[in-house]
């Protein structure tokens, strides 16, 4: 019995081969589409934040919190009259760029994730008005820095986010839970 062969390599063979390089350049041509946190504890807070007295926040990061929809605690796709672009790779950083109306003014904001993604990152992000609001106001920039604490804490779920005296958002659900209330110390009876 003769098998099929293409000079002298049995064709069985060459698919094998065929599939396995398939795979391959697959896997090389498919780089991380989006940009994705190490899950558990992450603490964010705004730079310079804390010379307004603001507190950071505290962000429980699942296996699949970070997804083509939702990255980097920030919506991809249209929201009323915006549309928040999805992060792409620029060499070691991630770009993201959104386009809002807010009546005659275009708002254009840049944002520039850098940073491991395992222990640490940080968002720089650039909105531009055009034409400006109120007639000067051409521009603003934040930063946000990011911390990774540990696991999360106990009673946690992906996408629970903490806001010190206000309670915990699950940005996946929507769901909301404020803080419980901090009840008086009761006062000892005396005999």
């Amino acid at each position: 019995m003769r098998r099929a062969a293409l000079c002298g390599v049995p064709l069985a063979a060459l698919a094998l081969a065929g599939g396995l390089l398939a795979e391959a350049v697959a896997q090389t041509a498919a780089p991380d589409d989006h940009p994705r946190r190490r899950p558990g504890l992450w603490e964010v807070r705004t730079a310079g934040a804390q010379a307004s007295g603001l507190p950071p926040t505290r962000f429980c990061v699942g296996e699949h919190t970070d997804n083509e929809t939702s990255q980097l605690d920030r919506s991809v796709g249209g929201r009323g009259a915006c549309t928040l672009g999805a992060f792409r790779r620029a060499g070691r950083a991630w770009v993201a760029e959104s386009v809002c109306r807010q009546g005659r003014t275009s708002v254009v904001s840049r944002a520039i994730a850098s940073g491991d993604l395992e222990t640490e990152y940080r968002i720089d992000t650039v909105v531009q008005y055009d034409p400006p609001l109120g007639g000067v106001r051409r521009e603003d920039k934040e930063a946000v820095l990011a911390t990774w604490l540990g696991p999360c804490e106990p009673g946690q779920k992906p996408g629970d986010i903490v806001v010190p005296g206000m309670g915990t958002l699950n940005m996946v659900d929507g769901s909301f839970r404020a803080e419980p209330q901090q009840r008086p110390a009761r006062k000892g009876r005396t005999h």
